[in-house]
């Protein structure tokens, strides 16, 4: 994956939309995610999910680097902790 492209990406998109922000990144998520729903075997809607999240985190005075480098330590503690299944079906992590 090469970081660069999906910065400068991010980047141009931020300068031409007349709005990037959290609430209408939340709404491309919210209709990518159905998307996905629908369409099984298609990850482009997740990509896309992706994307807008980056786009809203570039709102926020975020790049793309620091975004990834939360993630991986994100990812890192994943994998450290203990997950419990909720009543509601969702996990927690327990320390």
């Amino acid at each position: 994956m090469d970081i660069d492209v999906l910065e400068a990406s991010v980047e141009k998109l931020h300068e031409v939309f007349e709005r990037t922000d959290i609430e209408m990144e939340w709404k491309k998520v919210e209709q990518k995610l159905n998307e996905a729903k629908y369409s099984p075997g298609d990850v482009r809607p997740l990509a896309d999910c992706i994307f807008s999240l980056l786009l809203a985190a570039r709102s926020e005075g975020f790049s793309v680097k620091a975004v990834l480098a939360e993630l991986e330590k994100v990812a890192q503690a994943n994998l450290e902790y203990r997950w419990k299944q909720m009543e509601d079906g969702t996990y927690q992590h327990v320390d």
